[in-house]
């Protein structure tokens, strides 16, 4: 027999408009009490709406939202969390609001009238007071390859500052000291990451002088336009190039090669990614590599987790390494005797 709303107010002991407002994730319910209607509802197993599919057997929704599908980062992500979600039984809504806040609003709140069963975020631009209902409601939030510092929810990310840091140590150890470092959209934490781990680099080799671009960004354009802009004001005074991704560093051997300058006779390039096609351009790029699979199956095993109630209440931050692979992007200029 299917638990009803009157079950719950029943086994809590409060009204039914109580237990239809921490549903609705109101605040004006107690904590205490919102807290003892969320054990019951899932004691009992109750779900408020059916799931979105009407004519589907299945029995929860899971929504993921991300900045956008452009390029291979949040694709395999997503591939990677439908794959194991939809083996649970699961169905999957993808909504990609494209970096706009506004977007984002509409996004969430149709995620919460829907009811949705748990939400896996991708970077979220609007700001977390939008993420609070669904916390008051006890729907659960995992972050994927972003940090929420003020709400408490499990995460799942890369090391990106260490893995700035290889690549570094990769450039420094084949005799690079200057280097132009092609920069992410400041506005990305993966991207401010990466800055933190040079910066991490630099302290340990202050002889070594990095170049910051003038523009920034993760597309194919920035890194060729970036390399243009430098070489224009300042000449080849640079060995090695790091891009902060494997397709901003296309953009950056592209415009190498338009100038006469070959990869990596002349200029060392090194990415970060490890993209599908990273292995296939010419010369094979060098790159820092992150287990992206890995990562999005991760969030959605921890999501389903906290959707079955299964373990501890505290919230899991799950850090995944990164790994150099080594390609022939980048030449070892030290000098031997």
């Amino acid at each position: 027999m299917a638990v009803n709303i009157k079950d719950v107010a029943r086994e809590a002991g409060v009204s039914i408009a109580t237990v239809s407002r921490v549903i609705n994730g109101s605040n004006k319910v107690k904590e205490e009490t919102r807290i003892k209607v969320l054990r019951v509802i899932k004691k009992l197993g109750y779900k408020p709406m059916p799931s979105l599919c009407k004519t589907s057997n299945l029995n929860y929704t899971v929504g993921v939202l991300v900045p956008n599908l452009v390029g291979d980062h949040y694709n395999e992500m997503v591939m990677a969390i439908e794959d194991y979600v939809s083996s649970e039984g699961f169905e999957l809504i993808v909504s990609i609001p494209k970096m706009l806040p506004e977007s984002e609003k509409y996004v969430l709140d149709q995620f919460f009238k829907r009811k949705i069963d748990g939400v896996i975020l991708c970077e979220l631009y609007t700001g977390e007071t939008y993420l609070k209902p669904f916390l008051r409601s006890g729907i659960p939030i995992v972050a994927l390859d972003y940090n929420i510092e003020d709400i408490s929810c499990d995460s799942v990310n890369l090391n990106n500052k260490q893995g700035a840091f290889l690549a570094m140590e990769h450039l420094y150890e084949n005799g690079h000291r200057k280097i132009l470092y092609i920069k992410g959209p400041k506005v990305s934490p993966a991207s401010i990451e990466r800055e933190k781990g040079i910066l991490k680099f630099l302290k340990k080799h202050n002889e070594v002088d990095v170049f910051y671009s003038e523009i920034e960004g993760y597309e194919p354009e920035i890194g060729y336009e970036a390399v243009l802009r430098h070489l224009k004001k300042y000449g080849k005074n640079f060995t090695a190039i790091f891009a902060v991704n494997d397709w901003s560093a296309t953009g950056a051997l592209r415009a190498l090669f338009e100038k006469g300058i070959n990869v990596p006779e002349d200029i060392s390039l090194i990415g970060f990614d490890d993209a599908p096609y990273s292995k296939y351009i010419v010369p094979p790029l060098t790159t820092i590599r992150q287990p992206r699979w890995e990562m999005g199956k991760t969030a959605a095993q921890l999501l389903i987790e906290r959707i079955h109630n299964r373990g501890s209440n505290i919230p899991k931050n799950v850090i995944l390494q990164p790994e150099l692979v080594i390609r022939k992007s980048v030449k070892n200029i030290s000098n031997h005797k």
